[in-house]
């Protein structure tokens, strides 16, 4: 069976778009709209303090890390709300509170799984 031309363009289309979008989730999770404005050293402030609450040992709930970045008026906090396993990995649920630019964005709430590699990563 083949495709006919345009459907098959609006189709392979479609799924590039679906994976980009999953890519870029991966590499940023706060590319969304409430994260306007967040500059790469507001974003890398974040991720460092994320960084911190993984590397914590013990993790548990409540345990938060502050970041701020006093020349763009950003800041934030994340914070472990749950410790777990998933598929035999050590994970975190952790809120993100974002104050972008001075305004409050709305919170974010991740997974964030060891990977065997030793790797932490965002799940699903």
């Amino acid at each position: 069976m083949r495709c006919r031309s345009r459907l098959c363009f609006w189709a392979a289309f479609a799924v590039c778009v679906l994976f980009t979008v999953v890519a870029q989730a991966q590499i940023n999770p706060f590319r969304g709209s409430g994260s306007r404005g967040l500059s790469p050293e507001d974003n890398q402030l974040l991720f460092d303090s994320v960084a911190r609450l993984n590397a914590a040992e013990p993790s548990h709930a409540g345990l938060s890390e502050p970041w701020s970045n006093p020349q763009t008026g950003s800041s934030g906090t994340s914070t472990i709300l749950r410790v777990f396993r998933s598929g035999g990995m050590p994970c975190h649920l952790v809120r993100h509170h974002v104050i972008v630019a001075g305004r409050p964005a709305p919170d974010y709430r991740l997974t964030w799984c060891r990977t065997p590699s030793g790797e932490w990563k965002t799940k699903g």
